[in-house]
């Protein structure tokens, strides 16, 4: 009577243990995983796994359609990627199932790590491609007067307001739709801003590629999620205007929509910031005017401004000095 008891709370034990596995591997399914795609030329998919804490460990691993999988029966490989981080490679023709497992191993590991992974959704290359583009797919400029849009006269002092905005300079023959939203904090159009800046950092260069896909892969989706939820208006006259009610600092993203002929639809992003710019003119002038700037993903730096100006400079000095050396030549 003990024996069966034992044995029978050995099965109850052991039943429980398998149990808890699939629960285990659920626990830490995509933790600190970014999952990166690749299709060649002939159509053949391939996955790169990057593994935050395993990223400079010697690793391998194996992949199954089955959390229960015999480790005899998986065949385990090490491989890195171009910057040589550890990463776990596979091939999009090994995966059958709806769900893919990802064993992984070390030396000094006790035992063999499961993962449950969700392929679906790996960021493409081209989709990191995508996001490197945002701001430059439809072609705008920047124009500081659209429309005048009042005048008065306060103790002698004439006060305009000028009302600035983007024009659409593509030349093809399409529809163009826009939605310009305020930028207030602790929001989906916030967010993107943030996101935004980091990538146009000096500091995305010199981040792991981790971080980069993490990065890529958070702006892509509340982009696409931010164009899904968009309440489109036509724009006219090529024009977008800035709100006339904006004030110094108010910044503005602007989601455009365009609609070719053939139907093929194209979407893009900017960001118009506000600014106010006091003139005087002779003593009885001051224009407040709203201006514009694109998202700093691909904005132009003022480095290049400062550098460009300094060229300027430096013609002239040489310039005027060959103009003196003329004079004196001729004398």
């Amino acid at each position: 009577m003990k024996s069966f008891k034992a044995k029978l709370t050995g099965a109850i034990v052991l039943f429980i243990m398998i149990m808890l596995v699939p629960m285990i591997v659920l626990a830490v399914t995509n933790e600190n995983v970014q999952i990166i795609s690749n299709t060649d030329e002939q159509g053949n998919t391939e996955y790169i796994v990057y593994i935050q804490e395993l990223m400079q460990t010697n690793f391998a691993s194996a992949v199954s359609n089955s959390a229960s999988t015999p480790e005899q029966d998986l065949d385990f490989v090490t491989a890195r990627d171009g910057e040589r981080n550890y990463v776990a490679q596979i091939d999009a023709n090994a995966v059958t199932g709806d769900t893919t497992y990802l064993y992984v191993k070390y030396d000094g590991q006790e035992s063999t790590e499961v993962l449950e992974l969700d392929l679906s959704n790996a960021l493409d290359k081209t989709d990191m491609e995508y996001v490197e583009n945002t701001t430059e797919r439809i072609g705008t400029e920047i124009v500081r007067d659209l429309v005048e849009i009042n005048e008065e006269q306060i103790n002698g002092v004439i006060t305009t307001t000028t009302v600035g905005g983007l024009r659409i300079t593509d030349t093809d023959n399409a529809t163009y739709e826009y939605q310009l939203t305020k930028v207030t904090d602790n929001t989906p159009y916030s967010r993107l801003v943030e996101l935004a800046d980091e990538l146009n950092s000096e500091n995305y260069d010199q981040k792991d590629m981790y971080s980069k896909i993490q990065l890529t892969s958070e702006f892509y989706n509340l982009y696409n999620q931010l164009m899904k939820g968009a309440t489109w208006t036509a724009v006219t006259d090529n024009e977008i205007r800035q709100p006339s009610d904006a004030i110094e600092g108010d910044q503005y993203v602007v989601l455009i929509r365009k609609t070719a002929e053939d139907g093929t639809i194209t979407t893009d992003a900017k960001l118009m910031v506000s600014a106010l710019v006091e003139r005087d003119d002779q003593g009885s002038e001051t224009r407040t005017v709203q201006e514009t700037a694109r998202l700093p993903i691909t904005g132009d730096s003022i480095v290049l401004f400062v550098a460009l100006a300094m060229v300027v400079i430096a013609l002239i000095i040489v310039f005027v000095r060959m103009k003196k050396l003329n004079k004196k030549e001729d004398k």
